[in-house]
């Protein structure tokens, strides 16, 4: 299948230049989201419980993009390499217990990923850090931690805007981990400016909470100085999960953080990729997706909207 680029434009490239000068990697955003001259992918979890659905064929799937059905052109199923951005939340309410439980999580991350696997470690507060990149020495994660400590404010919609239109090479998964207390504090952005960086990429964002407080609002100082209306934190990352076919692992008393990433991964490592053509419907606007299995009790997590370029 022939396939090309999509640059995530407009308004992930506004954020992107938002961000503080030398808080962030000088280039230019160009994350994808369609797998082909006119083909789309759409990344889909099956799942019959809590275990994962194997063995689906192009068949067994029904895609409805605006309500029209599509005509599936491709599968892939735990072929194609991921790499993994984890995004770290070390503002002033991270502690050193959970820093160090951090520390460890990421090291069995990495652990976890196959050979042709890559990872990348950014933590954020109010600026945004990448510590160790995706061609980095096994150790450089390792060393990377020696010298974070939680302080500072938290720009939490900003660094995932970045995440999101950060470059993706053609032929690899994208996944990000964000691992944060929830509480934004000094983005220049909203969740809905987020949102519509997330419909015009490609990647899958997870969200592992360290706190269970999800009913406060998320809007940052800047998004209420503008009046605009706020959501919960809750309601802000279920729909961010939703929007790139993720999901939030909260927090579990007494469980070791490593255990949140790790599902995280394993979920994502069992998910299909699906290609399609849309036909039968406009190209402007943003598209919704619909994505089911054709057997009883599978439930299906994929990416709900794409905006069509």
């Amino acid at each position: 299948m022939k396939r090309r680029r999509l640059l995530a434009c407009g308004l992930g490239a506004t954020i992107w230049a938002a961000i503080p000068a030398g808080a962030v990697p000088q280039q230019e955003p160009t994350a994808t989201f369609r797998a082909g001259v006119d083909a789309v992918s759409v990344e889909a979890s099956a799942r019959r419980g809590n275990r994962p659905v194997t063995g689906l064929k192009i068949g067994d799937f029904q895609l409805l993009d605006n309500g029209v059905p599509q005509q599936i052109s491709d599968l892939n199923y735990e072929r194609l390499p991921i790499d993994v951005t984890v995004l770290l939340d070390v503002s002033a309410s991270v502690t050193a217990p959970v820093l160090d439980q951090l520390r460890q999580s990421v090291r069995q991350l990495k652990a976890d990923l196959g050979p042709r696997d890559r990872l990348k470690l950014v933590a954020f507060n109010m600026l945004v850090r990448r510590l160790a990149d995706f061609e980095a020495p096994g150790a450089a994660t390792d060393t990377a931690f020696a010298a974070l400590t939680g302080r500072g404010s938290s720009a939490i919609f900003d660094s995932v805007a970045v995440q999101l239109a950060a470059p993706a090479l053609a032929g690899r998964r994208h996944l990000i981990v964000l691992f944060t207390d929830g509480q934004d504090s000094s983005s220049i952005s909203d969740p809905d400016a987020l949102f519509e960086v997330a419909r015009r990429t490609t990647a899958t964002v997870d969200i592992v909470l360290a706190s269970t407080a999800v009913e406060r609002s998320s809007a940052s100082p800047f998004a209420r100085a503008r009046g605009r209306p706020a959501i919960t934190i809750g309601r802000m990352y279920d729909q961010l999960a939703s929007e790139t076919g993720g999901l939030v692992v909260p927090p579990t008393p007494g469980e070791h953080l490593a255990s949140s990433f790790r599902r995280a991964l394993a979920e994502f490592r069992a998910s299909y990729v699906l290609y399609f053509t849309p036909e039968g419907v406009d190209r402007a606007g943003v598209h919704t997706i619909d994505v089911r299995v054709k057997q009883d009790g599978v439930e299906v997590r994929a990416r709900r909207s794409y905006i069509w370029k």
